[in-house]
Protein backbone atom coordinates (compact mmCIF):
# COMPACT_ATOMS: atom_id res chain seq x y z
CA UNK A 1 0.00 0.00 0.00
CA UNK A 2 1.23 3.22 -0.92
CA UNK A 3 2.51 5.63 1.77
CA UNK A 4 0.01 8.56 2.50
CA UNK A 5 0.62 11.99 1.48
CA UNK A 6 -0.46 15.30 2.33
CA UNK A 7 -0.01 18.60 1.20
CA UNK A 8 -0.94 21.43 2.73
CA UNK A 9 -2.39 24.25 0.57
CA UNK A 10 -1.72 27.48 2.67
CA UNK A 11 -4.77 30.19 3.58
CA UNK A 12 -4.49 32.70 1.37
CA UNK A 13 -7.41 34.97 2.52
CA UNK A 14 -5.63 36.10 5.96
CA UNK A 15 -2.41 36.50 4.00
CA UNK A 16 -4.00 39.15 1.88
CA UNK A 17 -6.46 40.58 4.51
CA UNK A 18 -3.06 40.62 6.31
CA UNK A 19 -1.10 42.42 3.24
CA UNK A 20 -3.94 44.50 2.86
CA UNK A 21 -4.51 48.02 4.91
CA UNK A 22 -7.23 47.83 7.22
CA UNK A 23 -10.00 50.13 5.56
CA UNK A 24 -11.21 52.38 8.92
CA UNK A 25 -14.15 54.85 9.38
CA UNK A 26 -15.52 56.36 12.62
CA UNK A 27 -19.08 56.97 13.76
CA UNK A 28 -19.76 60.47 16.13
CA UNK A 29 -22.77 62.04 17.23
CA UNK A 30 -23.88 64.24 19.81
CA UNK A 31 -27.52 64.77 20.92
CA UNK A 32 -28.00 68.78 20.67
CA UNK A 33 -27.03 71.53 19.16
CA UNK A 34 -26.01 73.86 21.42
CA UNK A 35 -22.27 75.84 21.10
CA UNK A 36 -20.70 73.64 23.36
CA UNK A 37 -21.70 70.47 21.87
CA UNK A 38 -21.40 71.80 18.41
CA UNK A 39 -17.49 72.09 19.48
CA UNK A 40 -17.60 69.02 20.96
CA UNK A 41 -18.44 67.60 17.54
CA UNK A 42 -15.93 69.16 15.37
CA UNK A 43 -13.26 67.66 17.98
CA UNK A 44 -14.44 64.49 17.44
CA UNK A 45 -14.52 64.85 13.58
CA UNK A 46 -11.00 66.48 13.74
CA UNK A 47 -9.75 63.73 16.33
CA UNK A 48 -10.37 60.51 14.29
CA UNK A 49 -9.73 61.84 11.26
CA UNK A 50 -6.07 62.24 12.28
CA UNK A 51 -6.33 59.27 14.30
CA UNK A 52 -7.02 57.41 10.78
CA UNK A 53 -4.73 59.04 8.53
CA UNK A 54 -1.78 59.14 10.66
CA UNK A 55 -1.72 55.31 10.94
CA UNK A 56 0.18 53.76 8.38
CA UNK A 57 -1.87 50.13 8.83
CA UNK A 58 -5.12 51.93 8.16
CA UNK A 59 -7.17 53.48 5.14
CA UNK A 60 -9.09 56.27 5.75
CA UNK A 61 -12.83 56.00 4.47
CA UNK A 62 -14.93 58.29 6.15
CA UNK A 63 -16.28 59.53 9.19
CA UNK A 64 -20.07 58.76 9.56
CA UNK A 65 -21.80 61.93 11.90
CA UNK A 66 -24.60 62.50 12.77
CA UNK A 67 -25.15 66.24 14.58
CA UNK A 68 -28.37 67.62 16.93
CA UNK A 69 -30.59 64.69 16.69
CA UNK A 70 -31.85 61.82 19.58
CA UNK A 71 -29.68 58.69 19.40
CA UNK A 72 -32.62 56.49 20.89
CA UNK A 73 -33.75 55.34 17.89
CA UNK A 74 -31.70 54.73 14.13
CA UNK A 75 -34.50 55.77 11.81
CA UNK A 76 -33.81 59.44 11.90
CA UNK A 77 -29.52 58.66 11.88
CA UNK A 78 -29.19 59.29 8.16
CA UNK A 79 -24.97 58.95 8.77
CA UNK A 80 -25.90 55.92 10.68
CA UNK A 81 -27.76 54.16 7.83
CA UNK A 82 -25.09 55.33 5.50
CA UNK A 83 -22.40 53.65 7.18
CA UNK A 84 -24.72 50.39 7.88
CA UNK A 85 -24.75 50.86 3.81
CA UNK A 86 -21.24 50.84 3.16
CA UNK A 87 -20.67 48.18 5.32
CA UNK A 88 -22.88 45.72 3.43
CA UNK A 89 -21.20 46.96 0.75
CA UNK A 90 -17.80 45.61 2.20
CA UNK A 91 -16.19 49.22 1.73
CA UNK A 92 -15.50 49.17 6.10
CA UNK A 93 -13.24 46.85 8.25
CA UNK A 94 -12.88 48.36 10.86
CA UNK A 95 -15.21 51.53 12.89
CA UNK A 96 -14.31 53.56 15.97
CA UNK A 97 -16.91 55.08 18.27
CA UNK A 98 -16.13 57.23 21.30
CA UNK A 99 -18.78 55.08 23.48
CA UNK A 100 -21.91 52.92 23.44
CA UNK A 101 -24.18 55.78 24.11
CA UNK A 102 -22.84 57.68 21.45
CA UNK A 103 -23.41 54.57 18.64
CA UNK A 104 -27.40 54.19 20.24
CA UNK A 105 -29.52 54.11 23.63
CA UNK A 106 -31.33 50.84 22.56
CA UNK A 107 -30.18 48.23 24.05
CA UNK A 108 -31.89 46.28 21.10
CA UNK A 109 -30.71 48.15 18.34
CA UNK A 110 -27.46 48.05 19.10
CA UNK A 111 -27.48 44.59 19.71
CA UNK A 112 -28.74 43.86 16.44
CA UNK A 113 -26.31 46.84 14.71
CA UNK A 114 -23.26 45.20 16.38
CA UNK A 115 -24.26 41.62 14.20
CA UNK A 116 -24.77 43.12 11.62
CA UNK A 117 -21.88 44.63 11.01
CA UNK A 118 -20.19 41.45 12.12
CA UNK A 119 -21.96 39.38 9.13
CA UNK A 120 -20.42 42.07 7.09
CA UNK A 121 -16.90 41.31 8.75
CA UNK A 122 -17.01 44.76 10.48
CA UNK A 123 -15.48 44.97 13.93
CA UNK A 124 -15.69 48.04 16.13
CA UNK A 125 -14.19 49.77 18.95
CA UNK A 126 -16.21 51.61 21.65
CA UNK A 127 -12.99 53.69 23.17
CA UNK A 128 -14.23 55.24 26.43
CA UNK A 129 -15.96 51.43 26.95
CA UNK A 130 -12.85 49.11 26.25
CA UNK A 131 -15.06 47.32 23.95
CA UNK A 132 -13.59 45.96 20.70
CA UNK A 133 -15.67 43.15 19.18
CA UNK A 134 -13.04 42.02 17.62
CA UNK A 135 -11.89 40.41 20.42
CA UNK A 136 -15.33 39.96 22.45
CA UNK A 137 -15.91 36.21 22.92
CA UNK A 138 -19.86 37.19 24.31
CA UNK A 139 -22.43 39.72 23.86
CA UNK A 140 -23.62 40.07 27.49
CA UNK A 141 -21.44 42.76 28.29
CA UNK A 142 -22.38 44.59 25.04
CA UNK A 143 -25.95 44.56 26.19
CA UNK A 144 -25.09 45.85 29.42
CA UNK A 145 -23.24 48.66 28.53
CA UNK A 146 -26.43 49.56 26.00
CA UNK A 147 -28.97 48.30 28.46
CA UNK A 148 -27.26 51.39 31.25
CA UNK A 149 -26.76 53.82 27.81
CA UNK A 150 -30.90 53.10 27.27
CA UNK A 151 -31.49 53.99 31.30
CA UNK A 152 -29.69 57.42 30.68
CA UNK A 153 -31.51 58.41 28.18
CA UNK A 154 -34.59 57.24 29.62
CA UNK A 155 -33.61 59.57 32.99
CA UNK A 156 -32.24 62.48 30.78
CA UNK A 157 -35.83 62.47 28.91
CA UNK A 158 -37.12 62.52 32.10
CA UNK A 159 -34.91 65.07 33.82
CA UNK A 160 -35.98 67.18 30.93
CA UNK A 161 -39.69 66.45 30.71
CA UNK A 162 -39.80 67.31 34.89
CA UNK A 163 -37.48 70.67 34.23
CA UNK A 164 -40.63 71.49 31.47
CA UNK A 165 -43.52 70.56 33.81
CA UNK A 166 -42.05 73.22 36.54
CA UNK A 167 -41.55 75.66 34.06
CA UNK A 168 -45.31 75.54 32.41
CA UNK A 169 -46.48 75.10 36.23
CA UNK A 170 -45.16 78.84 37.12
CA UNK A 171 -46.14 79.77 33.12
CA UNK A 172 -42.44 80.65 32.25
CA UNK A 173 -42.35 77.82 29.47
CA UNK A 174 -41.51 80.43 26.64
CA UNK A 175 -43.16 79.42 22.78
CA UNK A 176 -40.74 77.45 20.48
CA UNK A 177 -42.66 77.82 17.16
CA UNK A 178 -44.98 80.66 15.81
CA UNK A 179 -48.23 79.46 14.34
CA UNK A 180 -49.64 81.50 11.46
CA UNK A 181 -49.96 84.90 11.86
CA UNK A 182 -47.73 85.50 14.76
CA UNK A 183 -43.20 85.25 14.42
CA UNK A 184 -40.91 84.41 17.14
CA UNK A 185 -38.71 87.77 19.03
CA UNK A 186 -35.86 87.39 19.74
CA UNK A 187 -36.88 86.58 23.77
CA UNK A 188 -39.16 84.00 22.34
CA UNK A 189 -42.50 85.67 22.36
CA UNK A 190 -44.92 85.48 20.09
CA UNK A 191 -45.36 88.99 17.85
CA UNK A 192 -48.51 89.71 15.34
CA UNK A 193 -47.72 89.56 11.65
CA UNK A 194 -50.18 92.21 10.46
CA UNK A 195 -50.73 90.94 6.68
CA UNK A 196 -51.04 87.18 7.96
CA UNK A 197 -53.43 88.23 11.37
CA UNK A 198 -55.41 89.48 8.67
CA UNK A 199 -56.31 86.18 7.26
CA UNK A 200 -56.98 84.82 10.19
CA UNK A 201 -59.50 87.25 11.56
CA UNK A 202 -61.48 86.73 7.94
CA UNK A 203 -61.10 83.19 8.27
CA UNK A 204 -62.97 83.28 11.80
CA UNK A 205 -65.56 86.02 9.84
CA UNK A 206 -65.83 82.86 6.92
CA UNK A 207 -66.91 80.56 9.42
CA UNK A 208 -69.41 82.42 11.84
CA UNK A 209 -71.00 83.91 8.60
CA UNK A 210 -71.48 80.00 8.30
CA UNK A 211 -69.42 78.77 5.45
CA UNK A 212 -67.85 74.92 6.21
CA UNK A 213 -64.22 74.48 6.02
CA UNK A 214 -64.11 73.42 2.55
CA UNK A 215 -65.95 76.89 1.43
CA UNK A 216 -63.35 78.32 3.17
CA UNK A 217 -60.66 76.69 1.85
CA UNK A 218 -61.92 77.23 -1.46
CA UNK A 219 -62.74 81.13 -1.29
CA UNK A 220 -58.92 81.39 -0.06
CA UNK A 221 -57.27 79.04 -2.97
CA UNK A 222 -59.61 80.66 -5.53
CA UNK A 223 -58.36 84.49 -4.18
CA UNK A 224 -54.57 83.63 -3.80
CA UNK A 225 -54.91 84.40 -0.42
CA UNK A 226 -50.70 83.42 0.74
CA UNK A 227 -50.14 80.30 3.28
CA UNK A 228 -47.75 78.80 4.94
CA UNK A 229 -47.59 75.48 2.70
CA UNK A 230 -48.73 77.30 -0.29
CA UNK A 231 -52.65 76.10 -1.11
CA UNK A 232 -54.78 76.24 1.62
CA UNK A 233 -56.06 72.73 3.29
CA UNK A 234 -59.13 71.79 5.82
CA UNK A 235 -56.70 70.82 8.08
CA UNK A 236 -55.03 74.33 7.99
CA UNK A 237 -58.00 75.77 8.64
CA UNK A 238 -59.31 74.13 11.48
CA UNK A 239 -56.10 74.23 13.28
CA UNK A 240 -56.38 77.73 12.71
CA UNK A 241 -60.25 78.15 14.41
CA UNK A 242 -59.29 75.65 17.40
CA UNK A 243 -55.99 77.03 18.54
CA UNK A 244 -56.40 79.17 21.55
CA UNK A 245 -53.02 81.09 20.45
CA UNK A 246 -55.26 83.63 18.91
CA UNK A 247 -56.49 84.85 21.85
CA UNK A 248 -53.39 85.40 23.27
CA UNK A 249 -53.44 82.10 25.41
CA UNK A 250 -51.10 78.93 25.47
CA UNK A 251 -51.88 75.54 26.25
CA UNK A 252 -48.77 73.43 26.82
CA UNK A 253 -47.72 70.04 26.94
CA UNK A 254 -50.54 69.17 24.19
CA UNK A 255 -47.65 66.26 23.39
CA UNK A 256 -45.80 64.37 25.08
CA UNK A 257 -42.90 62.08 25.32
CA UNK A 258 -43.60 58.46 27.09
CA UNK A 259 -40.83 56.93 28.69
CA UNK A 260 -40.61 53.98 26.31
CA UNK A 261 -38.13 53.23 23.96
CA UNK A 262 -37.74 54.89 20.99
CA UNK A 263 -38.70 57.75 22.76
CA UNK A 264 -41.13 59.93 20.41
CA UNK A 265 -43.71 62.34 21.15
CA UNK A 266 -47.13 61.18 20.92
CA UNK A 267 -50.87 63.41 21.24
CA UNK A 268 -51.56 64.29 25.04
CA UNK A 269 -55.15 62.75 25.22
CA UNK A 270 -55.50 63.04 28.97
CA UNK A 271 -52.35 60.77 29.66
CA UNK A 272 -49.85 63.73 31.59
CA UNK A 273 -51.05 67.14 33.06
CA UNK A 274 -51.43 70.09 30.75
CA UNK A 275 -51.36 73.74 31.73
CA UNK A 276 -53.24 76.78 30.18
CA UNK A 277 -51.59 80.21 30.84
CA UNK A 278 -53.93 83.25 29.83
CA UNK A 279 -51.79 86.50 28.33
CA UNK A 280 -49.03 84.75 27.38
CA UNK A 281 -49.00 87.65 24.33
CA UNK A 282 -50.80 89.64 22.13
CA UNK A 283 -54.32 88.60 20.65
CA UNK A 284 -55.99 88.24 16.78
CA UNK A 285 -59.04 87.61 17.64
CA UNK A 286 -61.57 88.64 20.72
CA UNK A 287 -62.84 85.34 23.00
CA UNK A 288 -66.01 86.19 22.03
CA UNK A 289 -65.24 85.61 18.26
CA UNK A 290 -62.97 82.55 19.53
CA UNK A 291 -66.08 81.33 21.69
CA UNK A 292 -68.74 81.36 19.36
CA UNK A 293 -66.51 79.24 16.62
CA UNK A 294 -65.99 76.55 19.36
CA UNK A 295 -69.69 76.26 20.27
CA UNK A 296 -70.41 76.45 16.17
CA UNK A 297 -67.80 73.57 16.44
CA UNK A 298 -69.54 71.68 19.29
CA UNK A 299 -72.95 71.69 17.43
CA UNK A 300 -71.23 70.01 14.52
CA UNK A 301 -69.30 67.48 15.66
CA UNK A 302 -72.44 66.19 17.84
CA UNK A 303 -73.99 62.95 16.90
CA UNK A 304 -76.85 61.92 18.36
CA UNK A 305 -77.20 58.50 20.38
CA UNK A 306 -79.25 56.73 17.64
CA UNK A 307 -76.91 57.51 14.81
CA UNK A 308 -73.58 56.56 16.40
CA UNK A 309 -75.05 52.75 16.42
CA UNK A 310 -75.01 53.05 12.45
CA UNK A 311 -71.71 54.26 12.32
CA UNK A 312 -70.33 50.77 12.02
CA UNK A 313 -69.29 51.17 8.20
CA UNK A 314 -67.24 54.19 9.13
CA UNK A 315 -63.53 53.60 7.44
CA UNK A 316 -64.98 50.49 5.85
CA UNK A 317 -66.04 51.56 2.80
CA UNK A 318 -64.36 52.77 -0.11
CA UNK A 319 -64.36 54.05 -3.41
CA UNK A 320 -63.28 51.98 -6.76
CA UNK A 321 -62.79 54.62 -8.93
CA UNK A 322 -60.32 56.85 -6.83
CA UNK A 323 -59.72 54.79 -3.35
CA UNK A 324 -61.09 57.76 -0.90
CA UNK A 325 -63.16 56.28 2.18
CA UNK A 326 -66.96 57.05 2.07
CA UNK A 327 -68.65 59.23 4.52
CA UNK A 328 -72.12 59.14 5.51
CA UNK A 329 -74.72 61.69 4.43
CA UNK A 330 -78.20 62.29 5.16
CA UNK A 331 -80.92 63.10 1.89
CA UNK A 332 -84.13 63.53 2.03
CA UNK A 333 -84.22 61.47 5.41
CA UNK A 334 -82.42 58.86 4.15
CA UNK A 335 -78.73 58.16 5.15
CA UNK A 336 -76.59 57.40 2.30
CA UNK A 337 -72.76 56.68 1.76
CA UNK A 338 -70.72 59.08 -0.54
CA UNK A 339 -67.33 59.44 -1.76
CA UNK A 340 -65.61 61.97 0.55
CA UNK A 341 -63.69 63.02 -2.54
CA UNK A 342 -66.91 64.27 -3.54
CA UNK A 343 -66.88 67.18 -1.14
CA UNK A 344 -63.47 67.98 -0.66
CA UNK A 345 -62.25 71.41 -1.98
CA UNK A 346 -60.89 71.20 -5.82
CA UNK A 347 -61.79 67.09 -5.95
CA UNK A 348 -64.27 65.70 -7.85
CA UNK A 349 -65.50 62.05 -8.48
CA UNK A 350 -67.76 59.92 -10.14
CA UNK A 351 -68.22 57.33 -7.41
CA UNK A 352 -72.18 56.23 -6.78
CA UNK A 353 -74.09 57.46 -3.76
CA UNK A 354 -75.52 53.94 -1.63
CA UNK A 355 -78.33 54.14 0.45
CA UNK A 356 -76.83 52.04 2.94
CA UNK A 357 -79.58 49.78 3.64
CA UNK A 358 -78.91 48.75 0.05
CA UNK A 359 -75.40 47.87 1.92
CA UNK A 360 -76.83 45.80 4.57
CA UNK A 361 -79.01 43.74 2.23
CA UNK A 362 -75.97 43.64 -0.62
CA UNK A 363 -74.06 41.59 2.59
CA UNK A 364 -76.63 39.53 3.57
CA UNK A 365 -76.72 38.06 -0.38
CA UNK A 366 -73.22 37.60 -0.84
CA UNK A 367 -72.34 35.94 2.67
CA UNK A 368 -75.45 33.65 2.29
CA UNK A 369 -74.02 32.97 -1.07
CA UNK A 370 -70.04 32.65 0.31
CA UNK A 371 -71.72 29.65 3.23
CA UNK A 372 -73.56 28.28 0.22
CA UNK A 373 -70.68 27.81 -2.38
CA UNK A 374 -68.17 27.52 0.68
CA UNK A 375 -67.19 24.26 -1.20
CA UNK A 376 -66.91 25.37 -4.18
CA UNK A 377 -65.40 29.28 -3.87
CA UNK A 378 -62.75 28.34 -0.99
CA UNK A 379 -61.93 24.50 -0.46
CA UNK A 380 -61.50 23.98 -4.39
CA UNK A 381 -59.82 27.61 -4.49
CA UNK A 382 -57.52 26.15 -1.66
CA UNK A 383 -56.67 22.80 -3.36
CA UNK A 384 -55.91 24.26 -6.08
CA UNK A 385 -53.04 26.73 -4.46
CA UNK A 386 -51.97 23.84 -2.63
CA UNK A 387 -51.49 21.82 -5.57
CA UNK A 388 -49.69 24.78 -7.73
CA UNK A 389 -47.66 25.28 -3.96
CA UNK A 390 -46.27 21.66 -4.08
CA UNK A 391 -44.83 21.59 -7.54
CA UNK A 392 -43.46 24.85 -7.76
CA UNK A 393 -41.65 24.84 -4.09
CA UNK A 394 -41.97 21.24 -2.52
CA UNK A 395 -44.54 22.76 0.17
CA UNK A 396 -41.46 25.27 1.33
CA UNK A 397 -39.41 22.91 3.32
CA UNK A 398 -37.92 26.15 4.70
CA UNK A 399 -40.56 27.34 6.77
CA UNK A 400 -41.23 23.64 8.29
CA UNK A 401 -37.07 23.50 8.92
CA UNK A 402 -37.39 26.65 10.69
CA UNK A 403 -40.55 25.83 12.71
CA UNK A 404 -38.41 22.73 13.70
CA UNK A 405 -35.43 24.83 14.70
CA UNK A 406 -37.84 27.34 16.75
CA UNK A 407 -39.12 24.14 18.88
CA UNK A 408 -35.51 22.76 19.01
CA UNK A 409 -34.49 26.23 20.80
CA UNK A 410 -37.24 26.55 22.96
CA UNK A 411 -36.83 23.42 24.29
CA UNK A 412 -33.29 24.21 24.92
CA UNK A 413 -34.54 27.73 26.81
CA UNK A 414 -36.95 25.37 29.30
CA UNK A 415 -33.96 23.40 29.80
CA UNK A 416 -31.65 25.94 30.90
CA UNK A 417 -34.58 27.45 33.29
CA UNK A 418 -34.34 24.30 34.96
CA UNK A 419 -30.90 23.98 35.40
CA UNK A 420 -30.83 27.59 36.69
CA UNK A 421 -33.32 26.82 38.75
CA UNK A 422 -31.78 23.94 40.21
CA UNK A 423 -28.40 25.83 41.12
CA UNK A 424 -26.56 23.63 38.27
CA UNK A 425 -25.57 26.75 36.24
CA UNK A 426 -24.74 30.40 37.77
CA UNK A 427 -27.18 33.13 36.85
CA UNK A 428 -24.32 34.92 34.18
CA UNK A 429 -24.00 31.65 31.82
CA UNK A 430 -28.03 31.14 32.49
CA UNK A 431 -28.38 35.01 31.10
CA UNK A 432 -25.61 34.51 28.71
CA UNK A 433 -27.36 31.41 26.90
CA UNK A 434 -30.76 32.36 27.15
CA UNK A 435 -29.99 35.84 25.86
CA UNK A 436 -28.18 34.06 23.02
CA UNK A 437 -31.36 31.47 22.46
CA UNK A 438 -34.03 34.44 22.29
CA UNK A 439 -32.22 36.37 19.75
CA UNK A 440 -31.76 33.06 17.40
CA UNK A 441 -35.86 32.83 18.00
CA UNK A 442 -36.46 36.21 16.94
CA UNK A 443 -34.15 36.06 13.91
CA UNK A 444 -35.86 32.68 12.81
CA UNK A 445 -39.14 34.13 13.56
CA UNK A 446 -38.76 36.86 11.48
CA UNK A 447 -37.15 34.93 8.59
CA UNK A 448 -39.97 33.06 8.40
CA UNK A 449 -42.22 36.20 8.56
CA UNK A 450 -40.45 37.36 5.66
CA UNK A 451 -40.41 33.92 3.83
CA UNK A 452 -44.36 34.07 4.33
CA UNK A 453 -44.32 37.99 2.93
CA UNK A 454 -42.46 36.64 0.04
CA UNK A 455 -44.77 33.99 -0.77
CA UNK A 456 -47.75 35.26 -1.91
CA UNK A 457 -48.99 31.63 -2.23
CA UNK A 458 -48.56 31.05 1.57
CA UNK A 459 -49.83 34.39 2.53
CA UNK A 460 -53.02 33.39 0.49
CA UNK A 461 -53.44 29.65 2.14
CA UNK A 462 -52.82 31.56 5.09
CA UNK A 463 -55.71 34.22 5.01
CA UNK A 464 -58.36 31.50 3.36
CA UNK A 465 -57.86 28.99 6.19
CA UNK A 466 -58.53 31.99 8.47
CA UNK A 467 -61.68 33.08 6.52
CA UNK A 468 -62.79 29.17 6.76
CA UNK A 469 -62.52 29.05 10.52
CA UNK A 470 -64.38 31.69 10.72
CA UNK A 471 -67.31 30.76 8.57
CA UNK A 472 -67.08 27.41 10.99
CA UNK A 473 -67.89 29.44 13.78
CA UNK A 474 -70.28 32.04 12.33
CA UNK A 475 -73.99 31.10 11.23
CA UNK A 476 -74.76 29.52 8.42
CA UNK A 477 -77.33 31.25 7.00
CA UNK A 478 -78.74 34.53 7.80
CA UNK A 479 -82.09 36.59 6.88
CA UNK A 480 -81.27 40.05 8.07
CA UNK A 481 -78.15 42.11 8.82
CA UNK A 482 -75.85 41.52 11.75
CA UNK A 483 -73.26 44.01 12.85
CA UNK A 484 -71.58 41.83 14.90
CA UNK A 485 -70.81 39.69 11.88
CA UNK A 486 -70.09 41.93 9.66
CA UNK A 487 -67.30 43.63 11.53
CA UNK A 488 -66.31 39.88 12.64
CA UNK A 489 -65.70 38.65 8.84
CA UNK A 490 -65.52 41.67 6.80
CA UNK A 491 -62.47 43.57 6.10
CA UNK A 492 -63.39 46.52 3.39
CA UNK A 493 -66.27 47.65 1.25
CA UNK A 494 -65.34 48.99 -1.97
CA UNK A 495 -67.89 51.04 -3.65
CA UNK A 496 -68.49 50.83 -7.42
CA UNK A 497 -69.64 53.25 -10.14
CA UNK A 498 -71.51 49.99 -12.08
CA UNK A 499 -74.03 49.75 -8.83
CA UNK A 500 -72.31 47.08 -7.67
CA UNK A 501 -70.05 46.44 -4.44
CA UNK A 502 -67.46 44.68 -3.57
CA UNK A 503 -66.84 43.21 0.01
CA UNK A 504 -63.20 42.13 0.92
CA UNK A 505 -63.46 39.53 3.43
CA UNK A 506 -60.64 38.79 6.35
CA UNK A 507 -58.75 36.26 4.59
CA UNK A 508 -58.85 38.71 1.63
CA UNK A 509 -61.21 37.09 -0.60
CA UNK A 510 -63.62 39.63 -2.59
CA UNK A 511 -66.63 38.89 -3.96
CA UNK A 512 -69.05 41.59 -5.92
CA UNK A 513 -72.79 41.76 -5.48
CA UNK A 514 -75.29 44.37 -7.84
CA UNK A 515 -77.26 46.75 -5.73
CA UNK A 516 -80.66 47.25 -6.19
CA UNK A 517 -80.75 50.93 -5.99
CA UNK A 518 -77.80 53.65 -6.26
CA UNK A 519 -78.27 56.70 -6.67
Amino acid sequence: MAERVVQVIPATIDKIQAERKTRAAAYCRVSTDSEDQANSFAAQLKYYTDFIRGNAEMEFVDIYADEGITGTCVNKRDEFKRMMKDAANGKIDRIFVKSVSRFARNSLECIESIRKLADYGVTVLFENDNIDTKTMNSELILYVKSAFAQMEAMSGSKRVATAFRMRMENGECVSTNAPFGYELSENNILQIVPEQAEIVRRIFALYLAGNGSNRIVEVLNDEGVPSVNGKWTTVGVRYILTNEKYIGDTLHQKTYTPQIFPLRSRPNNGAVDQFYVENTHEAIVSREVFEAAQQRMRRNTIVPKAEKTQRLFDKMIFCEECGWAYKAKMLRGVRYWVCSRKSTAGHSCGGQNIREEEIKEAFVEVYNKLCVFEREILDRTLAQILSVREKISGQNNEIAQIDAEIAKMCTQNNMYAQLHGQGIIDEVSYLERTTELGYKITELRNKRLKLLNADENEMLIENLRVLKEMLTESPRMILRFDPQLFLTVTEKVFVGNNGTVVFQFKGGLQLRQRLSEVL
